[in-house]
């Protein structure tokens, strides 16, 4: 039986951001193991110094796009009517980071999945029973956002120009001024939006 003290716990915990995404997600490690998601040295550098606009020059295997996808789907979870999307370089890897949504989404203890609930679950979007949603695509137009991930915007930049352009002036303006965009990318070259903006 649960004692009201356990409950007050519980209640305390799951109102710490920081406490729910190093406890309740779980991921794929680079073994092939289900195992719960947490921080390593970068991942809890870019949480501390999250602000409202991220770009991060990353070194590859450090997670941060996995890091950016379960906070993503925490902030949906947790906070109601909360847009959140994320956009990848082509439709397999927006798909492979959706993945990583929906794996952490449905292995959550299933008391969270009673009280917050996925209506609407496709190939490329979670809209929640709280008003939240999130969405994944290789450009997202036509939709209002308050979390942004552009993952390998460098890469976006380097071969697909007219896509980075599309980015720059469309999707990029579906997050008002004070919501959250995180870019990030692996260097590809000198030149283009994403060199520009790290310099």
């Amino acid at each position: 039986m649960t004692s009201k003290s356990d409950i007050a716990i519980a209640h305390k915990l799951l109102a710490n951001p920081r406490w729910r995404l190093n406890h309740l997600y779980n991921i794929v490690d680079k073994q092939g193991n289900k195992v719960i998601f947490k921080f390593n040295w970068a991942q809890e550098e870019l949480y501390n110094d999250v602000w409202y606009c991220n770009i991060i020059l990353k070194a590859r295997q450090l997670g941060i796009s996995t890091f950016i996808c379960l906070l993503f789907l925490d902030r949906c979870l947790f906070n109601s009517n909360i847009s959140a999307g994320i956009i990848a370089h082509t439709l397999e890897d927006s798909q492979q980071l959706f993945r990583r949504v929906k794996f952490a989404y449905d292995n959550l203890p299933e008391e969270i999945k009673k009280i917050v609930s996925a209506e609407n679950d496709t190939t490329n979007m979670l809209k929640f029973s709280n008003g939240s949603s999130l969405r994944v695509g290789t450009s997202l137009r036509s939709s209002t956002f308050q979390y942004l991930h552009i993952s390998e915007f460098g890469k976006i930049c380097a071969k697909y120009p007219d896509k980075a352009q599309e980015i720059i002036t469309g999707s990029l303006n579906t997050v008002a001024p004070g919501q959250y965009v995180f870019i990030e990318s692996t260097a590809e070259g000198r030149a283009g939006y994403f060199y520009d903006i790290c310099k």
